[in-house]
């Protein structure tokens, strides 16, 4: 799924150090608590896969899909603010996945109803069609099958008290721009609760940078924007904590 932030393109080099976990550890729990748009958990195997995120029309969004649910083949402009101005309002005319399915796949870059109305644009003298775009991405993620059988929960990170379980998390990066309910993100406060969870578990961290006793398992430097005329380099981590 295309998802602001999403791991999508260095999946290939964090799957198999989670896997390499998994499997030493012999742990049967696998937990992501800031699952987004499961570019990371759909191709991780474990006995039990938690997929945790706060944002509540996601989780549904992907509830509603592990079932069979159909997305709608298109969404206007009217649709998509009649839909927000709903979501703004808690007015509780949609249903939770289809605020979901709008906010997320038919808004710009992924951004839950910040970016704006996607719609359509050219790129390369071609007309694209973005929420189709968007559409047909995770359709495709739900036929490839790994989403299927995971636990899917709604919740914030800080609600877990996990013991003996591989967890990756996905916090949104510090020092970049962030929406929805990232933006009062308090990151002494996660890194601490890393700490306290890596002493029963292991915990594995993407970012940029992190406190001076988490230590670099793994770097590399990657394209992190997410439009086709706004590119720059950033060198994605991932960190455990040192002790």
């Amino acid at each position: 799924m295309k998802y602001m932030g999403s791991k999508a393109k260095i999946t290939k080099f964090i799957v198999p150090i989670i896997q390499q976990k998994i499997e030493e550890s012999g742990s049967r729990t696998y937990l992501e608590p800031f699952a987004g748009g499961c570019n990371v958990i759909d191709k991780v195997n474990a006995k039990y896969r938690v997929a945790s995120d706060k944002n509540e029309y996601l989780i549904a969004l992907f509830k509603y899909l592990q079932v069979g649910g159909e997305l709608p083949e298109k969404v206007t402009r009217e649709e998509y603010n009649a839909v927000r101005e709903d979501y703004n309002a808690a007015g509780g005319k949609f249903p939770q996945w289809y605020i979901g399915a709008v906010g997320f796949l038919a808004s710009y870059n992924g951004r839950f109803f910040d970016g704006g109305y996607a719609g359509y644009g050219k790129d390369k003298g071609r007309v694209r069609d973005y929420y189709q775009e968007s559409r047909n991405n995770i359709l495709q993620q739900m036929q490839q099958g790994g989403v299927f059988g995971i636990d899917f929960r709604s919740g914030d990170y800080r609600e877990y008290a996990p013991e003996g379980c591989v967890i990756y998390c996905d916090p949104p990066y510090e020092g970049t721009k962030r929406y929805g309910n990232a933006r009062q993100f308090d990151y002494s406060e996660f890194w601490q609760l890393m700490r306290e969870w890596s002493r029963n578990n292991i915990v594995l961290v993407s970012e940029l940078s992190a406190p001076d006793d988490f230590i670099t398992i793994w770097e590399k430097e990657v394209d992190r924007s997410m439009k086709a005329k706004e590119h720059f380099r950033a060198t994605e981590k991932l960190f455990m904590w040192g002790g």
